[in-house]
């Protein structure tokens, strides 16, 4: 799998919280299928959602394929070969699968942004993500900078950060989202 900043953050654009189709700094994170060589470490939560809390994340989340998979610790008292648990995850989907009338206007598409599309992640987003995952610390973080990518699949975050870091983390989120989305 990788990690990729390749839709547009659905929810947040609904939020009129970015000007969008001026800027093109409006995508969201999730993670596709991609050549053996590549992956990424992540962050296991144990978090527990209320009935009404799972339905509310997933009428909020709609452009997702939200899926399970194993995960494993990274330590060296365990060899890889057997999942500690399983965890959700937020995979890419296709635009058949999702109601599109949710878009702004002039939007054509969640799914299919072409890699030269200049898409480019919500900065806001990106800093909440940020924040979350220096929680975590390590290899969790390392790999995040180093194994998550732009729409181009080629550019990865600790080089877009090299450039844009100071701007992301300035990116406030306004008053009524802080609590949602300050890591």
């Amino acid at each position: 799998m990788r990690r990729v900043f390749a839709h547009p953050h659905l929810f947040l654009l609904g939020e009129n919280i970015v000007d969008y189709p001026n800027t093109l700094n409006i995508a969201s994170l999730s993670a596709e299928p991609a050549p053996p060589e590549v992956s990424f470490v992540a962050a296991a939560f144990d978090v527990v959602l209320e009935d009404s809390q799972r339905e509310a994340f997933l009428r909020r989340e709609p452009e997702y394929k939200i899926d399970t998979t194993p995960f494993y610790a990274l330590d060296d008292n365990n060899d890889g070969s057997e999942a500690l648990g399983e965890g959700v995850v937020c995979l890419a989907s296709k635009d058949l699968d999702i109601d599109l009338t949710r878009m702004p206007d002039g939007m054509k598409t969640v799914w299919d942004w072409p890699r030269d599309s200049g898409l480019l992640p919500f900065s806001m987003y990106l800093r909440h993500c940020l924040l979350a995952v220096e929680k975590a610390g390590g290899a969790a973080y390392e790999s995040f900078l180093n194994d998550t990518y732009l729409a181009d699949r080629k550019t990865t975050l600790a080089e877009y950060l090299d450039e844009f870091g100071e701007e992301i983390m300035n990116s406030l989120p306004p008053p009524h989202l802080v609590n949602r989305f300050s890591g």
